[in-house]
C-alpha cells in the first residue's frame, strides 16, 4: 500500500512541475507580447536642427528644422543648397526649400521632404539619422547629424 501511495504522490509532483513549466512559458510569452509594436510612436523626440553634407539628385547640404508636437509627429521645414528642379543659373548660388512631414516611430523615421523626396531611416545614434530619400525613383544614401 505505501508503494501505491508513493507512486500517487510521484505523479502529482509530476503533474504540478508541468503546469508550473507550462505556466512559465505562458508568463514569459506575454511579457514578450507587451512590448511595443514597430509602427508604435517612438518616445525619442528629433526636435531641432539636423543636417546632412550628403546629395540627394540636384540638392546637396541639406538641413531639416524638425519639430515633433506629439509623440511619432514630425513637422518641419528642409532647406537645401541647389533646386529640386535643377534650374539652377550657371555659377550662381541658389537654394530651395519647402515643408517636412512624417512619423518617428519605434522601428523607423519616416519623412516626407515636400518636392526633394521621402526620407525612410532610423535614428542611429542620439543625434543621427541614417538611411535614404528616394528621389525620382533612385534611392540616394544620407546621413542627418545634431
Amino acid at each position: 500500500m505505501r508503494r501505491y501511495n508513493y507512486r500517487v504522490k510521484s505523479s502529482n509532483v509530476l503533474r504540478l512541475k508541468t503546469w508550473l513549466a507550462v505556466g512559465a512559458v505562458v508568463a514569459l510569452a506575454a511579457t514578450a507580447a507587451c512590448g511595443h509594436e514597430p509602427t508604435d510612436p517612438s518616445s525619442t523626440d528629433l526636435t531641432g536642427l539636423w543636417k546632412s553634407t550628403d546629395q540627394d539628385l540636384y540638392i546637396r547640404n541639406i538641413r531639416l528644422m524638425l519639430v515633433q508636437p506629439a509623440p511619432g509627429i514630425i513637422t518641419g521645414k528642409w532647406v537645401a543648397d541647389g533646386r529640386t528642379d535643377n534650374v539652377c543659373a550657371p555659377n550662381v548660388p541658389c537654394g530651395d526649400s519647402s515643408i517636412v512631414t512624417g512619423r518617428n516611430e519605434v522601428a523607423q523615421v519616416v519623412l516626407e521632404l515636400l518636392g526633394a523626396g521621402m526620407f525612410v531611416g532610423e535614428l542611429a545614434k542620439k543625434d543621427t539619422l541614417k538611411g535614404i530619400i528616394r528621389s525620382q525613383g533612385t534611392n540616394y544614401h544620407v546621413t542627418f547629424g545634431r
